[in-house]
């Protein structure tokens, strides 16, 4: 084993529902509106709202992103685009520890196939992949298999097409 694995510890398993039950029961959820485009999820106070379009994997990364709101409360208003930013990569990490990342790239680099792998939407696969550290693409880079190694060093460079 690597010096690198070594540093990483080892995960288990990120559920958001339960989190919200053991750690936060006095937070109700409603999935019961359709939210403004482009909202997902909204937090205040104890409620956080799930657009009622979302299916279960887009439900579990919103209710993930919320609760790392409702972890870190709300920021200042000239804060909030780089809280958001934040959130997105807390969020990430909860829902794609680094083995879970590898063992998906070893079938796939499509963002959606990985999404529907990793069981989560694409936007947090594209948020995870782009905030990978130096050290964590090394750990990828040893650990892929010798036919993935030249799409490992994507994800330096990796951005969401615009399309």
């Amino acid at each position: 084993m690597s010096v690198v694995a070594n540093t990483l510890p080892a995960m288990q398993a990120w559920h958001p529902w339960r989190t919200l039950g053991d750690q936060f029961p006095h937070i109700v959820v409603s999935c019961d509106y359709q939210l403004p485009a482009g909202v997902r999820g909204w937090w205040r106070g104890n409620t956080i709202w799930l657009c009622k379009t979302l299916n279960q994997a887009e439900r579990r990364s919103t209710l993930t992103h919320e609760l790392m709101h409702v972890i870190r409360g709300l920021a200042p208003p000239e804060l909030r685009d780089r809280e958001e930013r934040r959130v997105d990569e807390l969020a990430a990490r909860k829902l794609i520890p680094l083995p879970e990342l590898l063992h998906g790239l070893q079938s796939s680099t499509n963002d959606d196939e990985l999404a529907e792998a990793l069981w989560t939407d694409v936007h947090t696969v594209r948020v995870r992949r782009e905030t990978l550290t130096p050290l964590e693409i090394a750990w990828l880079d040893e650990h892929l298999d010798d036919e993935m190694d030249a799409s490992a060093c994507q994800f330096a460079e990796h951005r969401p097409s615009t399309a």
